[in-house]
């Protein structure tokens, strides 16, 4: 048998070749572009045998005979069936061309990773943007006499938070998202269903733990702070649900489902914002009450968004439940599964993961905990000094800077399930080219992202805060920028180590960070006041990350110069923005003053000046098309020069 271009094509006992020896009907196949499907199940959909396979835009993953692709909607799902595809595989394979199967695969995972990223991007960034612009009628409500009192509270109770939260997921999501993408590739959905029902109990377990010494040793961790105390309890209820929240995204996220997630967040940060801003309001403006009690109230609405998101979750894999269907009589399980066996598995890989995901939230427990005990020692400031620059760096410029910070978040959890599914195959080169994939998207995304807000660090502390500290608050932020690159590519190479299976030497990773920090600590803390901990933190994390990237390079042979010559690019472009960008923020600065409608006006222009210089050149050079693929070369030829 031969397609239309004469070539063979192979007719082994499978499933899928069975399909494709199934006689061709002599009129033309009708034309359906399948990202036009807008419900695959509806009783009106296309016959899948009638469509024909057009370049899929990622993410995808193979099921069956079908790929799914998230392209058409927000967590929509699409079937496209894959004959045509395997005809063409079969053929290469019958004329020897395996580079060229290669190359399918290659960029396939490149789109996949790439359309993947871009979800929980967007859901990241979005929350993250939510998470940062409630600030501005927040502080207006708290009043400027107590907001950066009311900011150092908020942020040490969600430093503690954070460690508890760590501790309660235990790293599980990152485990379930593997174990679900390793068990999925071998069709065995029965252990994939036993991994989703043991992950839940296990999270809802730990966070009842992790809650209940939350609420009982608050006092403790407070170090007698009383107010510290009623946000720490606060906080345990949402210690309590927010396993189950992590451990559905886990699941879906095994799948590369990617929208799910992106949308649970989003949801989860607006039902949280919102209730923040309106029980503010009541005890603020309408009852003229405590600011203490305006952020307790604010804290809790983490458990009313975590619900929220659970709920999203919940009703996007009802949705699915058709294709979890198709997946459960495609799945070809061969022996039962050791429910114990499984769970201790699971916990055994999260103990190294939690330890490297806890990684950031531990140093900034570090600075809780040193910062004001190392100023109080040894230099003249009083409390209240201690207490504002404590909260420039580790609340007010630390929540803008996760906006870039979380472009990297949304990169890592897309790279986790398809380095695991890589490293089934055992194949070094793909694993290698994976790696520096990933390292490229993040330099095209993050460099520019983090110069640009440096330049419009004075509009944007202008913005959400006030002019009271404004220079500090200024030149902190922009070295905070600067530093969330290492920050991001910790996340990164955090995401690499676990979907390689090398998790123990996540915790050494760790533990060479902590090592550095704690001795860097207290000189730069005197020597820099308030930026020593961002610079103690930088080096800790780029010595750390040097030391990881070197083994990986050594490990799987990796040829960093195709990376080196599209940094090179990137950070020349990003710098000519810098060089444009900076001059243009000043001079508006200097004329339109320090209103928040003007910064907001600032933000625009030089953020919008900024965009079209580093998009425009990256379009016109080989750097955009390099990351981004055919669909930066058709943009380009939109442009009108």
């Amino acid at each position: 048998m031969t397609d239309e271009d004469e070539r063979p094509v192979s007719l082994q006992d499978t499933d899928t070749k069975q399909l494709n020896t199934v006689p061709t009907p002599a009129s033309e196949p009708k034309e359906i572009d399948v990202h036009e499907v807008s419900d695959p199940f509806a009783k009106d959909a296309p016959n899948p045998e009638e469509l024909t396979f057009t370049e899929p835009e990622g993410p995808t993953y193979v099921a069956g005979n079908q790929f799914v692709d998230q392209a058409p909607r927000l967590g929509a799902t699409t079937l496209i069936d894959l004959s045509q595809v395997q005809q063409e595989l079969d053929a290469l394979e019958a004329t020897g061309e395996e580079e060229e199967i290669s190359d399918f695969d290659e960029a396939n995972a490149a789109s996949r990773m790439l359309r993947g990223s871009m979800w929980m991007t967007i859901g990241s960034l979005a929350s993250r943007f939510l998470g940062a612009i409630y600030i501005i009628p927040w502080v207006a409500m708290i009043g400027n006499v107590y907001f950066n009192q009311a900011n150092s509270l908020y942020a040490q109770g969600y430093q503690i938070y954070g460690v508890a939260l760590m501790v309660a997921t235990a790293g599980l999501p990152n485990v379930v998202a593997r174990l679900v993408a390793e068990y999925s590739a071998k069709k065995e959905f029965t252990t994939v269903k036993q991994v989703l029902r043991q992950s839940l109990l296990l999270g809802g377990a730990m966070g009842f733990a992790a809650a209940a010494f939350l609420y009982l040793f608050a006092g403790l961790l407070s170090q007698g702070d009383p107010n510290v105390v009623l946000v720490i309890r606060s906080l345990s209820a949402a210690v309590l649900v927010i396993p189950i929240l992590a451990m559905l995204r886990g699941f879906l996220q095994g799948y590369e489902m990617m929208g799910p997630s992106a949308l649970s967040q989003f949801i989860e940060q607006v039902v949280r914002v919102i209730y923040m801003l309106a029980l503010t309001y009541w005890i603020m403006v309408v009852n003229q009450g405590s600011w203490v009690d305006a952020t307790v109230q604010s804290t809790f609405a983490a458990f009313w968004g975590a619900l929220a998101g659970i709920v999203v979750l919940i009703y996007c894999i009802f949705r699915r439940r058709d294709f979890f269907k198709r997946q459960e009589e495609q799945s070809t399980q061969v022996e039962d599964v050791d429910t114990r066996q499984l769970m201790l598995r699971m916990a055994r890989q999260s103990v190294p993961v939690i330890l490297g995901g806890s990684a950031i939230a531990l140093v900034q427990l570090i600075d809780q905990y040193t910062f004001g005990n190392i100023m109080r020692t040894f230099t003249s400031f009083g409390t209240l000094d201690i207490q504002t620059m404590y909260a420039q760096f580790a609340f007010n410029s630390n929540k803008l800077v996760m906006l870039t910070v979380s472009l990297a978040v949304g990169l890592a959890e897309t790279a986790l399930p398809l380095l695991a599914r890589a490293r089934e195959t055992g194949d070094r080169e793909v694993i290698s080219d994976r790696i520096t994939y990933a390292m490229k998207l993040l330099s095209f995304v993050m460099v520019p992202a983090a110069l640009g807000m440096a330049v419009i660090a004075q509009p944007l502390y202008l913005l959400f805060y006030n002019t009271n500290d404004l220079h500090n608050g200024t030149l902190i932020l922009q070295y905070a920028s600067i530093t969330s690159i290492v920050l991001g590519l910790y996340m990164v190479v955090l995401a690499l180590y676990q979907g390689l299976g090398r998790l123990r030497e996540t915790v050494l990773l760790l533990g060479i960070i902590i090592f550095a920090k704690l001795a860097l600590q207290v000189p730069l803390t005197l020597w820099f006041a308030g930026m020593g901990p961002l610079m103690s933190t930088a080096i800790a994390f780029a010595i750390g990350i040097y030391l990881a990237l070197r083994r990986l390079s050594r490990d799987y042979e990796i040829d960093w110069e195709p990376f080196n010559k599209s940094l090179v690019i990137i950070l020349f472009w990003s710098l000519i923005m810098f060089a444009v960008t900076l001059p243009l923020s000043m001079m508006l600065s200097g004329v339109l003053g320090t209103g928040k409608l003007m910064q907001l006006i600032i933000i625009i222009i030089v953020g919008g000046v900024g965009a079209a210089i580093y998009g425009i050149a990256a379009l016109k050079t080989p750097l955009a098309v390099d990351v981004l693929g055919p669909r930066a070369e058709r943009l380009a030829k939109k442009l009108p020069f």
